[in-house]
């Protein structure tokens, strides 16, 4: 590495030329970014699930349902009933739509001597005050509407707008705008709502396309900020500025280029690798300015050495960083396995450029530098350097107080190990959005008048022939199952319908209601009959062709996964009984795959933050060379860790899709400083320094580098909570917290550990250690 530094140094206008080229294809990708937020994108396209609820959309058709829904004070006047069927009409023929159903469509069955016919709720012609009170009182006395597409009271009604399977995001996100800009300026001063799962998701695609236009500036001009304030030197910010930049666009355009999106979990990577890849800059940047001094201003000599002696701890922190975002390919969340990939590509990306190609700069731009430095000159010494001085302070109070220093650590823990065992997995799309946000005020007032518009899809499937839907038993089967899940999930389930639903209004139309109100035929004969009445449409969408596949659907409102969790675990305690040996069933829909993501990221945080643990403690033990050090060490790194999740427990903020890698980043982050202040405590212990003259000088050598890397990764993260989606104020949030944390213990408790320990690391404590002790202790 040595001579490729010595090489960029000496032909420094080749590597920048070079770096040039390479940098425009990225740039060219980096542009076109693409933005996508649906549930199939949290799992690998070979994943079960997923190809189960693709299965299921084959057989059934597509279940993307998005309602259009207004309130009056009567539904069923001849003006507002008008508006719905031309409402209806728009939005019917509009690209993207399959199907529409509401009151002015819809059917309903109706006795005629020895059969069934279907009569239109709405039938055509004009509305006159008599249609409009038939439609009221037909409309209102079957149950298979109410709660569908009007509600009981008859001043809610709601159109329920089947949707095609798109290609693309950007393709839906199109439609749904342009059905919702048609819808509006036909509404004729009323006010509609929205709801769904693609107004949801197409809502976070626009909010993540905002935040990913805001984060990358804002948290490059923050940066920019600090790193002048710190180094008081335009020239060698500006270069350190160009030098992320150029990461961002590698990394980001990298990710394009291999056909990979941006969603509301891969929106951080870009001013994730912006705050990491300014902490090499910023060693190198600090330690050339002290060079320059030392070194009679020789510019060249400051620049190659700078490099050279940072090198090694600069490749060990991108390691440990790398390995830290690695440990997500162990996660079965796939975005969470993408920002893991790239990022840890980008922060090696980010490797070469500081040691390569940041010399280069300075050495590019060398008159620029030079006459800085000469102007700033007196801040180079640290005796003028407040920060430092400050540093020295505190490095001479923790090594006096270091008793103090872990007693207070030992309380701090103790409560944030309380915190941790209140934490709590969960994924509600619809939480994601903000109060206020229109999309989640549409979905509060649809939810709370009329219904819930997340469809959670159940399959029953007969084991054989001798019990599938063409005999009566397996349609009562069928209604007993939906009849208890909706008394166990009451409140929270607003719908229900499934065929057995279907052929009891049938079969309740034929008898002229003899039979009762949901019964269904007894003998098999009937049933086949009623089949070959009923309207192959909503066949299609409700029984398999082999009748040997039943789906019940049912309509929840947005919320918690642990209404998911509730309801398979009453399928397994109940529907099993119900079903006994000749059937079998399986949740599927979008509920069912929140609730698989859920139970994902809980495999996921023990399997990618056991990974980055036992990856960095390795990396530690080759820093440190000394088994005692290397776990000494690891302790401030899970400070940070533990206390954000305790705060998390404590305060109640679940973990999902993007708080998720708190611990994983954090721990591959905050090792940086540590290996730094290591690394310059061991040279200064191999220089001959006792443990604490060692110390104190480690706070002088390396303190200022490391809180400026800390203050810019708090800043940079906090940028987050200017986001539009909730999970990603959190992260941001927490993740700024985290570095907070970080910086304590790189300053506070890993200087108390190593004066109270005192691991033998400094010759003269070495050789006054009985012998067995000091090999121990290496």
């Amino acid at each position: 590495m040595n001579r490729l530094i010595d090489v960029a140094v000496s032909r420094y206008r080749l590597v920048l030329l070079l770096v040039f080229l390479a940098t425009l294809p990225f740039l060219w990708f980096y542009a076109h970014q693409s933005f996508r937020n649906h549930i199939n994108d949290f799992f690998e396209d070979d994943d079960a699930d997923i190809a189960y609820y693709t299965a299921f959309q084959e057989v059934f058709g597509n279940d993307e349902v998005m309602a259009v829904v207004f309130r009056d004070t009567d539904i069923f006047t001849p003006e507002t009933l008008a508006f719905i069927r031309d409402l209806t009409d728009i939005i019917e023929r509009h690209d993207g739509v399959q199907r529409v159903l509401s009151l002015s469509n819809a059917e309903v069955a109706l006795g005629e001597e020895d059969t069934v016919a279907f009569e239109p709720v709405l039938p055509d012609g004009e509305v006159t005050p008599e249609v409009a009170e038939a439609s009221r009182a037909m409309a209102l006395s079957h149950a298979i509407l109410t709660g569908q597409v009007i509600s009981a009271d008859g001043t809610t009604t709601c159109l329920l707008v089947e949707l095609l399977p798109f290609e693309s995001n950007e393709e839906k996100g199109k439609v749904i705008r342009s059905i919702q800009a048609a819808a509006d300026a036909a509404s004729g001063g009323r006010r509609l709502r929205y709801s769904g799962g693609p107004c949801v998701e197409v809502e976070i695609n626009a909010l993540t396309r905002r935040d990913n236009m805001l984060f990358t500036p804002v948290t490059f001009l923050i940066i920019m900020v600090i790193v002048y304030l710190m180094l008081r030197n335009t020239a060698l910010s500006l270069l350190g500025q160009v030098n992320i930049v150029i990461i961002v666009l590698w990394g980001i355009g990298l990710l394009v280029m291999c056909g990979e999106v941006i969603n509301t979990v891969t929106v951080v990577i870009a001013p994730v690798l912006l705050a990491i890849s300014i902490a090499d800059s910023i060693h190198i940047l600090s330690h050339y300015r002290t060079l320059y001094t030392r070194n009679g201003r020789d510019h060249r000599a400051a620049v190659g050495e700078a490099a050279r002696n940072l090198w090694r701890p600069c490749l060990f922190t991108s390691l440990t960083t790398g390995m830290g975002y690695l440990s997500f390919v162990t996660t079965t969340v796939r975005p969470v396995k993408i920002v893991g990939v790239f990022t840890a590509m980008g922060v090696m990306i980010a490797f070469f450029m500081s040691v390569l190609v940041l010399p280069a700069f300075l050495m590019g731009f060398r008159k620029s530098v030079v006459k800085r430095n000469r102007e700033k000159a007196p801040l180079a010494r640290e005796s003028g350097d407040p920060v430092i001085g400050l540093l020295s302070w505190l490095g001479e109070w923790v090594v006096s107080h270091s008793g103090a220093v872990m007693l207070l650590f030992l309380v701090a823990a103790a409560g944030v190990g309380y915190g941790m065992t209140r934490l709590r997995f969960d994924t509600d799309f619809a939480a994601y959005l903000k109060d206020g946000n229109r999309v989640k005020e549409d979905i509060r007032f649809v939810e709370s008048n009329i219904r819930g518009t997340v469809p959670v899809e159940m399959v029953i499937e007969a084991v054989s022939p001798e019990t599938d839907f063409t005999h009566p038993q397996g349609l009562k089967t069928l209604g007993e199952v939906a009849e208890e899940i909706m008394a166990h999930m009451a409140g929270q389930y607003t719908h229900v319908f499934s065929v057995a639903d279907y052929i009891a209004e049938i079969h309740e139309a034929f008898t002229g209601g003899e039979s009762g109100k949901g019964a269904l035929p007894e003998s098999r004969m009937d049933l086949r009959d009623y089949y070959e009445l009923a309207d192959p449409e909503v066949l299609e969408r409700t029984v398999s062709p082999d009748y040997r596949m039943a789906r019940i659907s049912f309509a929840s409102k947005f919320g918690s996964n642990a209404n998911a969790e509730k309801v398979r675990a009453f399928a397994e305690a109940r529907v099993g009984q119900i079903l006994g040996d000749g059937y079998r069933y399986r949740f599927t829909g979008l509920s069912s795959l929140y609730n698989t993501m859920d139970r994902n990221l809980k495999i996921s945080q023990i399997r990618s933050f056991g990974t980055a643990f036992v990856l960095i403690f390795v990396m530690m033990f080759f820093v440190c060379r000394s088994p005692l050090l290397a776990v000494i060490s690891m302790v401030p790194n899970l400070f940070p860790i533990c206390t954000t999740l305790g705060i998390m427990g404590w305060v109640g903020i679940p973990l999902d899709t993007s708080t998720i890698m708190i611990a994983s980043v954090t721990i591959g982050i905050a090792v940086d400083d540590t290996i730094h202040f290591v690394t310059w405590f061991r040279r200064n212990c191999e220089a001959g320094l006792c443990t604490r003259e060692a110390l104190l000088k480690t706070f002088r050598d390396t303190g200022k580098p490391i809180v400026m890397t800390s203050v810019v990764l708090c800043t940079a993260y906090f940028v987050f909570m200017t986001g539009s989606v909730k999970p990603v104020i959190a992260f941001g949030a927490l993740a700024g917290l985290s570095m907070f944390f970080a910086l304590l213990g790189d300053l506070l408790i890993l200087p108390a550990l190593i004066y109270l320990v005192k691991p033998a690391l400094c010759r003269e404590e070495a050789e006054a250690m009985p012998q067995g002790d000091v090999s121990d202790a290496l």
